[in-house]
């Protein structure tokens, strides 16, 4: 009994080693986010935390993940956060910002709304992120197929209207999004160019709010970023 186990140990072990071997060295970015001495991982500059949601996306798209973590949430993360970054996203359920980059719970810091504008909730919540939790880099994340961006180039183009009387507040959620459409031609406002154009709107307009992001962008401590997020093919593009 105990030679069969002492067999199963040895086996063990070299299955790890080699397991190890195969994965190879892991590159910066990835070294960025594996947790140290039982903390969450903490890029250092807005430079660096770019890059290592750019390698997990990466990883994503080639279904390579590496940082995810299914156990339950247990006592560190229930103490505390320290996530690197802030995502303000479409409300839209096919995105999943922690699934999109690769990274483990407790890394990023997400506010949703339909259409990724900044609104009243979506500029406290980031403003929280920056000025308590301390976030290097703040992503404008929009997506393909955006239903909100859809509905402001009906808005723009059609005339279309959202009565409160029948829409509730989804027109409010729509006007936030109306000015990036008005800002480009009219032989331009379709969905493939609206969609970057407001995540670069909602990313320029956050970037001048005081007293918290304005100050941090200009000290170089925050980087404002507006990017898109392809549906189909899983890839972030950086667009501002």
């Amino acid at each position: 009994m105990e030679s069969s186990l002492s067999r199963r140990r040895l086996l063990a072990v070299l299955g790890g080693a080699a397991g190890a071997v195969a994965a190879g060295p892991v590159g910066a970015a990835e070294a960025l986010l594996r947790p140290r001495g039982g903390r969450a991982p903490h890029p250092k500059t807005p430079t660096e935390a770019l890059r290592a949601l750019q390698a997990g996306n990466k990883r994503y798209r080639q279904g390579k993940l590496q940082l995810r973590d299914y156990s339950p949430v247990g006592e560190r993360r229930a103490a505390e956060q320290k996530p690197f970054a802030a995502i303000i996203t479409c409300s839209d359920s096919r995105i999943s910002p922690e699934l999109v980059f690769d990274v483990e719970r407790g890394n990023l810091f997400v506010s949703r709304i339909a259409g990724n504008s900044i609104d009243t909730g979506t500029l406290g919540s980031t403003e929280y992120a920056v000025g308590v939790l301390g976030v290097q880099l703040v992503m404008v994340l929009g997506h393909s197929d955006c239903g909100a961006v859809k509905s402001a180039i009906g808005v723009v183009a059609d005339g279309k209207r959202y009565p409160d009387s029948k829409y509730g507040a989804i027109g409010e959620v729509i006007d936030h999004v109306v000015p990036a459409v008005k800002s480009l031609p009219k032989d331009q406002r379709n969905l493939a160019r609206c969609v970057p154009a407001n995540a670069i709107s909602q990313a320029s307009e956050l970037s001048r709010r005081g007293p918290i992001v304005a100050p941090a962008v200009a000290s170089g401590k925050l980087r404002v970023v507006a990017a898109v997020y392809d549906i189909a093919n899983g890839a972030v593009s950086i667009v501002r």
